[in-house]
C-alpha cells in the first residue's frame, strides 16, 4: 500500500485517482480557529456527481 500525504489549505481541491482512500484530519480547534468541513465527491465520466449516495460530507 502506498501511503501519500497532502497539506490543503482552504477551499483546495486534490484530485484522486485511486481504487481505495483513506482519509485522516487533524487540526487543533480554538478560540478564533475555523472548525473542520471535510466533503468527498465520487465524480462520473462526465466530471458530475452520479447522485447523492456519491456525496461524502462531515461537519
Amino acid at each position: 500500500m502506498t501511503v501519500m500525504t497532502h497539506t490543503m489549505l482552504k477551499g483546495s481541491n486534490v484530485p484522486v485517482d485511486a481504487a481505495a482512500v483513506r482519509a485522516v484530519l487533524r487540526w487543533t480547534p480554538g478560540a478564533g480557529v475555523p472548525d473542520v468541513d471535510a466533503s468527498a465527491l465520487l465524480l462520473g465520466a462526465s466530471g458530475r456527481v452520479r447522485s447523492d449516495e456519491d456525496f461524502v460530507f462531515y461537519n
